[in-house]
This record gives structure tokens, sequence and C-alpha cells, in this order.
């Protein structure tokens, strides 16, 4: 299996897909991402060559947002106080749209941004590469 990210730059040698996005945007790599599939920065470098986007970076971004599939439901104390601390920082960012290539953690944060009425909202990285 390869990962989005490591298929573009890694398999094709693309860093540049022609992307164009005018967004204030943070990305929240992550946990399988960094620890299991050791992706390191292709999503950075790939969100670096989108053209008009403003990408702010999220002050601990490789903490969990706390979803880790049935961690949350087992674990939901613990799970809601790691969201409160990556929202914390999210919003710290002054970001528009929070990205990630993993749909977990984009409905976990996702659903606390809407809850909150933040006005942030999430995007997967594979939409933002797809933008014209």
């Amino acid at each position: 299996m390869v990962e989005l990210t490591e298929f573009l730059v890694d398999r094709l040698g693309v860093e540049d897909v022609g992307a164009t996005f005018s967004h204030r945007v943070t990305l929240h790599p992550t946990c399988h991402s960094v620890r299991m599939m050791h992706i390191g920065d292709r999503p950075q470098r790939l969100l670096q060559h989108v053209r008009g986007i403003d990408l702010v970076e999220l002050e601990d971004a490789a903490v969990c947002c706390g979803f880790g599939g049935t961690f949350s439901v087992k674990n939901a104390d613990t799970s809601m106080a790691m969201l409160s601390d990556k929202l914390s920082h999210l919003l710290a960012s002054g970001a528009e749209i929070c990205t990630s290539a993993d749909n977990s953690c984009l409905l976990h944060i996702g659903g606390a941004l809407r809850h909150q009425r933040s006005g942030v909202r999430v995007m997967h990285l594979a939409e933002i590469l797809a933008a014209t």
C-alpha cells in the first residue's frame, strides 16, 4: 500500500500538481502517517507548491488529535482533552482550513470545529491538491 503523498512525491516525482487554493491552511499530520508510515515532509512539500496558499504552521502539529479509532470511544475524556489541545493550537494558527490525509482525524477535528461554530473548516489534502 502506498500513501497519496508518497505516491506523488516518490513514485511520480511530482511536488507541484498545478493546484491553486487561495486560503490560509494548516496541516495536521496524522499519527499513522508520522509514526507508522514515516511520511515525513511530503505533505508540506506538496502544499508549498500550491499557488495562492497561505500555509501556516500548527503548533505541536505531530501531537495526536485524540481520535485513534476505538480510543476515542473507550477513552472519551482523554480523547476530548487531546482534541481540545489540538483545537486551541488550530484556532491560534489563524487558519481558515485544517487539512490532513486522514478522514478519521478530519471527522474528529471537523465535528468539534462545527460544534464550536468556529468558522474553520476541514478539507482532505487531496481536495486541496485537486483545486484549480
